[in-house]
């Protein structure tokens, strides 16, 4: 696995990262911006609780990439993945997902149908997290 230093920011790719977290728990959405606002090119620009906020603060915001809580509901995060995706076509979405990872049945019916570009566990390390939402920046860069 690619470590955080190893996925810097790469051409094209916009310094810093503007994130959005989507999180109904806000204690941990709380901790997890702290945590992220330490990396030097990541910038947590807002945080929601619920998808329609997350539409109103991703059109207001603008972010490279929003992190999306997946809870047990796949088909209602599906459907926010769409929503946000036809507010701003080049965001990216990260999947923070509970627990282990999507199967890849899962996670193929979640990006092939909504357009999530990644997952990670909520339990990762925060270098991990950064070092997924570095990783699906760069993509959309290339």
């Amino acid at each position: 696995m690619a470590t955080a230093a190893s996925l810097g920011a790469g051409a094209g790719v916009p310094t810093p990262l503007r994130v959005l977290l989507v999180d109904g728990q806000e204690l941990l959405s709380r901790g997890l911006r702290l945590l992220l606002d330490q990396e030097h090119d990541i910038e947590v620009v807002g945080e929601a609780g619920d998808g329609r906020t997350a539409e109103r603060v991703v059109a207001e915001r603008l972010p490279d990439v929003v992190l999306l809580r997946r809870g047990h509901a796949s088909r209602a995060v599906g459907e926010v993945c769409r929503r946000l995706k036809s507010l701003l076509p080049t965001t990216r979405i990260v999947l923070l997902t509970d627990g282990a990872e999507l199967s890849a049945s899962e996670l193929a019916e979640v990006t092939g149908s909504a357009g999530a570009d990644g997952q990670v566990p909520r339990d990762s390390p925060v270098d991990d997290v950064a070092a997924v939402i570095r990783a699906v920046a760069n993509r959309a860069a290339a």
